[in-house]
């Protein structure tokens, strides 16, 4: 979620404003229903207000958004929104069907000051400062964005793997806030969707602003599957991607369900040795899909914090929370600091007849995002197993392994704009 969509959050407040449907049965248009909920909330007549037309194009706005299906809703994507001013009042109508008016005439701002934190390539990923792109008020809207997001990402906007029309009416995107016949112009305001993993936000005043979901997961926060059908080693490829270079401020905290100490230090590649500022949980569990010794060597156990966790795995949680709380309370600069999660793997939890695991994960999630830490949860397994499909849901993201013509492949599925790259190499 971007610095935006919390503002709104903050704006648009249920117990702060008037909330009501579109009109399900389709009697009425989005413009009719508008002005009946806009009448309500000045106690008045709807032929007395001033009308819609001044600020918005009413038939633009009928037209902008494509029905959300059943999938979409329940996935959870982020749905596209338009906010303007009207009658001294911030506006906000959903693709959800959702209008809500709040008291305060004004809305948040977006402009040239805003902008994208990374890059998320239709080929890999990549960290890349973006920029907010102009546009002139005369100019195919649509078009703008796709050659913005096309810059952005590197590639020809053909290359581009989503539609932009997939997601929103590129016509009526242009003409929202477009000056009225008479050349008057309208007070403006912006629309917001998803477009090929970013954020996209049109505002009236000639700004497109794209905000990475990869970039913001790795700025605030999140929790991330990492799934597949493949070997162990697959997997400790994949762990080394995710750590990349050692750095500083990282601090990287491992909770072994699975694994020895042992295995997790000697499957380190001498590029991406086990860092120093670390530690492991080691939860002691019967059996180990690894055939290594339990105990690290001296010089291993010299690099790393390892704590044993003796009791269940109800103890391995606690241990991880508080973790996670000391690490956040020693850190002095939040900003810079860099914690990363793994927990490897999730299989245990999973053969536990007695866990449900959404439920016993959900508490370590909360922690990983109020620390702004990054998780990253291991699982064997096909992704389109049913029980993995329905525990993905509770993840901001998913990494798919698989075995490619070349080597280990990934590919990685966001979960608020619905976006997934294509397969790439985790080499």
């Amino acid at each position: 979620m971007t610095s935006e969509q919390h503002q709104l959050q903050d704006l648009f407040q249920p117990d702060q404003c008037h909330q009501a449907s579109i009109d399900e049965n389709g009697h009425k248009t989005l413009s009719m229903r508008l002005s009946e909920t806009m009448a309500t909330v000045l106690d008045k007549d709807p032929r007395e207000i001033p009308p819609l037309y001044g600020v918005i194009d009413p038939d633009a706005l009928g037209d902008v958004f494509h029905p959300l299906s059943r999938d979409t809703q329940w996935a959870q994507h982020s749905p596209a929104e338009i906010v303007f001013s009207w009658c001294d009042h911030a506006v906000r109508v959903q693709q959800t069907g959702e209008i809500s008016i709040t008291n305060q005439p004004v809305i948040p701002q977006i402009g040239a000051g805003v902008a994208s934190s990374a890059m998320l390539s239709a080929e890999a990923l990549s960290d890349s400062d973006g920029v907010a792109h102009e546009y002139a008020a005369a100019e195919d809207v649509g078009t703008e964005v796709v050659l913005a997001v096309a810059d952005e990402v590197g590639v020809e906007p053909r290359a581009l793997r989503e539609q932009l029309s997939d997601h929103i009416n590129p016509d009526a995107l242009t003409n929202l806030f477009r000056p009225k016949v008479d050349g008057t112009p309208r007070p403006g305001g912006y629309a917001s969707f998803a477009f090929q993993g970013y954020f996209v936000t049109v505002s009236s005043d000639g700004t497109i602003t794209l905000q990475s979901e990869l970039a913001q997961l790795k700025q605030d926060g999140g929790n991330v599957l990492v799934v597949g059908d493949v070997p162990d080693d697959v997997f400790t490829t994949a762990r080394s991607f995710l750590s990349g270079e050692p750095k500083p401020t990282q601090y990287d905290l491992f909770a072994l369900l699975d694994r020895s100490p042992a295995a997790l230090q000697q499957h380190a590649t001498p590029g991406q040795p086990t860092p120093s500022t670390g530690e492991i949980l080691d939860c002691q569990i019967p059996v180990r899909s690894a055939g290594v010794s339990e105990y690290p060597s001296e010089q291993q156990a010299q690099n790393t914090q390892i704590t044993q966790i003796a009791g269940d795995l109800s103890d391995l949680r606690v241990a991880l929370i508080q973790a996670l709380a000391r690490y956040e309370h020693d850190t002095e600069d939040s900003d810079v600091a860099d914690l990363r999660l793994y927990i490897d793997s999730l299989r245990p939890i999973l053969d536990d007849a007695n866990i449900d695991v959404a439920t016993f994960l959900r508490p370590i999630q909360q922690a990983v995002s109020a620390v702004g830490a990054v998780g990253y949860y291991l699982l064997s397994g096909d992704r389109n197993a049913p029980w993995i499909r329905e525990l993905e849901a509770d993840f901001d993201a998913v990494i798919e392994l698989r075995i490619g013509t070349s080597g280990p492949e990934q590919r990685w599925s966001l979960r608020y704009t619905g976006y997934t790259t294509r397969w790439f190499s985790l080499n």
